[in-house]
């Protein structure tokens, strides 16, 4: 099922916008901890700390990730459809994709400069490597999704087997954020070589969504997003406790096969999280009321802007914790970052609902398309 050449364009669905800007959050929790390091040796961490540790292991990290990329590969085909019902050619749908999948791996390698974890530079590159699945029969996208899921699981193994080799502590290295521009973006491009194939799913699973309007029409699909949300968000919960239990330090001394398993079902089963959250939130998006509450609209305002704010909370934690700046990152711990992530999130969802107000898209979104062409 492709897009029609002349298909109508549709009015903007809160689903999807909803879904990056409470994602941002989660996006937040897991980048704040980046920053986390201690002045004098091991800081010593408490029950609070472990405890969110835990909780942002079920529910946080490998889960936010598919999600957002889920909602990316949504948007690419949106765009396509948007550029279709203008009357443009396919091959010009594939090539603003992929000037765009090449700006946003170019901008993707300058916040690595500022903070050494990115994921633009993983959707610049699946943009560059699926542009083409736009045109796939659904026949060809199921079939890569199943194999390219094959992929995940095996990098998702190799994980496995360095952590059960590691081990797992809640030690905060005393270095963590302490590495030149330089050192971190050729660090992350051997990292997001290897990463990227936990994306590419997603974006496909999102393509193939958005061609039937999943989350613009959760109406029309109201059976599939229980269904999707009650397995998806079960299985990845009770994928992730015994992981989160040995992350958290609350499960002592598994075996390196038990500990490698652990990691490897922690990671495959974030997507059924991811997708599971996606489709939840789908489901919530029924009840928004017209018109919307201003949390509601903020919320949407900011998923919006998404790529605008995901650059701004970065700013803000190097601002606030990094060693050169305020150094908030040596004085706090788990709980304290969270803390600061949410604030983050606050002040990120104030100000994309100013922008709202003001009739003002996104300055990173707005730089974006002027450098797509």
């Amino acid at each position: 099922m492709l897009l029609s050449a002349r298909a109508r364009v549709p009015a903007r669905a809160p689903a999807p916008d909803l879904a990056r800007g409470l994602m941002l959050l989660s996006i937040a929790l897991a980048h704040s901890c980046l920053l986390l390091y201690a002045v004098d040796g091991v800081r010593a961490l408490g029950l609070g700390d472990r405890v969110t540790v835990f909780l942002e292991d079920v529910f946080v990290n490998h889960r936010a990730r598919p999600m957002f990329v889920l909602l990316f590969g949504y948007g690419l085909a949106q765009l396509a459809l948007r550029c279709r019902g203008r009357g443009e050619s396919w091959d010009a749908v594939r090539r603003l994709v992929r000037r765009r999948g090449l700006w946003l791996l170019l901008l993707g390698l300058l916040h690595v400069m500022l903070l050494f974890y990115d994921v633009l530079t993983m959707y610049g590159i699946a943009s560059l490597i699926l542009a083409g699945a736009l045109t796939w029969s659904d026949a060809r996208l199921l079939q890569v999704l199943r194999l390219a899921l094959a992929g995940v699981a095996m990098a998702f193994a190799v994980y496995g087997a360095l952590s059960a080799t590691e081990g797992f502590t809640l030690v905060i290295g005393a270095d963590s954020p302490i590495f030149t521009p330089w050192d971190r973006v050729l660090e992350w491009l051997r990292m997001a070589t290897f990463m990227t194939w936990q994306v590419l799913p997603g974006v496909l699973l999102g393509i193939w969504a958005a061609r039937r309007r999943i989350l613009e029409e959760p109406h029309r699909h109201r059976t599939l997003l229980t269904r999707t949300a009650a397995l998806g968000l079960g299985v990845s919960v009770l994928g992730g406790v015994p992981f989160a239990l040995m992350e958290a330090g609350f499960w002592q001394g598994p075996t390196a096969v038990v500990a490698g398993v652990a990691a490897v079902v922690h990671g495959v089963t974030g997507y059924a999280g991811g997708v599971g959250a996606a489709a939840l939130i789908g489901l919530a998006a029924l009840r928004v009321p017209v018109p919307a509450h201003p949390v509601v609209v903020a919320v949407q305002a900011l998923g919006q802007r998404s790529l605008t704010f995901y650059l701004f909370q970065s700013v803000a934690f190097v601002g606030l914790m990094a060693p050169f700046a305020l150094g908030l990152g040596g004085e706090v711990r788990y709980v304290g970052a969270a803390g600061i992530a949410f604030g983050t999130w606050l002040v990120s969802l104030a100000g994309a609902y100013w922008l709202h107000r003001a009739g003002h898209r996104g300055p990173a979104e707005v730089l974006l398309r002027r450098l797509s062409g």
